[in-house]
């Protein structure tokens, strides 16, 4: 599909704004191994129901460079994460803010999530 997109259906838009070309979409890179930090965390998804996270962070200078993301089960997430040959692997810490290193092990229980 080399033909480029545009704002056909864009009645939302202001006139001026309509029928151009909408850049393609931007592509995220893997982040690079040995680099970035991948986060284990409890979300919800679209239902609302609590699922484990995983994302793989790569950031120079403070701006995320390359992001790559896992939802699921808890073993689904923690072989993923674990897979990953970032630079740390962490998870929120039990007994308040901040993070701490991942478990080599399989005695993980993260905090629950608020409502």
């Amino acid at each position: 599909m080399d033909t480029p997109r545009r704002r056909e259906n864009a009645s939302h838009l202001p006139s001026e704004l309509r029928d151009q070309e909408i850049a393609p979409e931007q592509l995220v890179a893997e982040p690079c191994p040995r680099y970035g930090i991948v986060y284990v965390h409890k979300g919800r998804d679209l239902h609302r129901r609590v699922v484990w996270v995983a994302a793989w962070v790569d950031e120079i200078n403070g701006r995320s460079t390359s992001i790559d993301r896992i939802e699921g089960t808890r073993e689904m997430v923690l072989a993923w994460a674990r897979s990953r040959t970032a630079a740390a692997h962490l998870m929120p810490a039990v007994d308040g803010p901040g993070w701490v290193p991942l478990p080599t092990d399989d005695d993980i229980d993260l905090p629950p999530l608020a409502d």
